[in-house]
């Protein structure tokens, strides 16, 4: 066996014989006292419920996709430490048992690291994706190196000797396919506390914004999560009233390029678009899937040549078609083109278009009602939007 192997071997003895997965032998009184918890309720989110139990928290994890292979369902037991891990008496369901509140977490996506400290829960994060984040504290600690690099989930798993050297007792998986959701049950069988989430799933923007309850559950945070969401909550229902009462909506359309499946990568239905689909006409919308397609010149042309706004990936025009196919644009002509990249780091490779909006859409909403409707919100600055860089014009 190599030294490798013997070292993981140990770790992993080590996490068993402590597992958070296993029952304590006894409890004394005072452990059997009933807990009380303060509840969350899951509005908009699809893929994940939660209730309470005087014992547990019993957490209900679904997706399912085709496309992408996937067909996961499980629950999730969150029992107080130092209590007797409560026995389920359903035997038809798949559950896994983790002992709460939890002290140091992994995730390998930036959003759950966004989502950990925006709750306050900063100082329990033992490892991310590396250092390519926007954020400037989590930056910093991770060159301090009081964060560990344990690779991103768009790379692969990762590596179980990095898990166990940074000490996570959890670690949030981002599994968008079939081979990540195997990889988790690898860890597991190591003896690493692994969970999925699937925020990245959800179709709309304040679905997604309440995986910050999904994360609260783990600290026993609920409240904070509660009170932040409900912010977040009435101020995106604020602006689209706002939106609603003004009168004819502009149009939008949003891109991605380049493309591997076509000239465009557009944005018809996804969470993304969901943005535009609240504060605007989304022309680019359609019954298709839940996810970015690729469009042809000529069916974008069609459908989005007499938007009024254009909303893109790209900081200027240089590599995109020529000048008289982008003046059939009515947006590109009145320079009503702009991108989503304001906030980058390109020294660190970081971009807080993948952090910051996954748990504040209310902020991004704020952006786009300035921009579309500048009368409602005059005296906006956009945070994460500005003009393209039109150089073909």
């Amino acid at each position: 066996m190599s030294r490798l192997n013997i070292r993981i071997l140990f770790f992993a003895l080590i996490l068993t014989g402590c597992s958070i997965n296993s029952g304590n032998p006894g409890t004394t009184p005072q452990q059997e006292t009933l807990q009380e918890w303060t509840e969350t309720r899951v509005v908009h989110a699809r893929n994940f419920k939660v209730a309470y139990t005087e014992e547990y928290k019993e957490v209900d994890l679904s997706y399912k996709s085709e496309a992408r292979e996937i067909d996961f369902k499980q629950k999730l037991i969150l029992y107080p430490k130092g209590k007797k891990r409560p026995e389920i008496q359903n035997d038809t369901d798949e559950y896994w048992f983790i002992e709460i509140p939890v002290e140091t977490v992994a995730a390998n996506e930036d959003g759950e690291i966004t989502r950990l400290k925006s709750l306050g829960l900063t100082d329990k994060i033992v490892g991310m994706g590396g250092g390519g984040i926007y954020d400037i504290e989590l930056r910093e600690r991770w060159e301090k190196k009081q964060i560990a690099s344990i690779g991103y989930s768009f790379h692969s798993i990762p590596q179980p000797e990095l898990l166990m050297s940074a000490g996570a007792e959890l670690l949030v998986l981002h599994t968008y396919d079939n081979s990540r959701l195997e990889g988790m049950e690898k860890l597991r069988k190591l003896g690493i506390n692994a969970v999925p989430q699937f925020s990245w799933a959800e179709q709309n923007f304040l679905a997604k914004a309440e995986w910050l309850k999904f994360t609260s559950l783990f600290y026993n945070a609920e409240k904070e999560a509660n009170v932040l969401f409900e912010k977040i909550e009435s101020r995106c229902n604020e602006l689209i009233s706002a939106v609603e009462n003004n009168g004819e909506k502009a149009t939008s359309f949003l891109l991605y390029y380049p493309s591997s499946n076509s000239d465009w990568e557009a944005h018809r239905n996804d969470f993304y678009a969901s943005y535009l689909q609240a504060i605007s006409t989304n022309v680019l919308k359609d019954d298709g899937p839940t996810h970015s397609v690729g469009i042809t010149n000529e069916r974008l042309l069609k459908e989005a040549g007499e938007a009024d706004f254009w909303i893109i990936n790209n900081t200027d025009d240089e590599s995109w078609p020529p000048l008289n196919y982008l003046n059939s644009f009515k947006s590109y002509r009145e320079g009503k083109v702009y991108h989503y990249q304001k906030r980058t780091r390109h020294e660190h490779d970081a971009y807080d278009w993948y952090e910051t909006p996954d748990v504040r859409p209310d902020l991004v909403l704020e952006d786009l009602v300035s921009i579309f409707y500048p009368e409602l919100l005059p005296d906006h600055t956009p945070m994460f939007f500005d003009k393209v860089n039109l150089t073909k014009r």
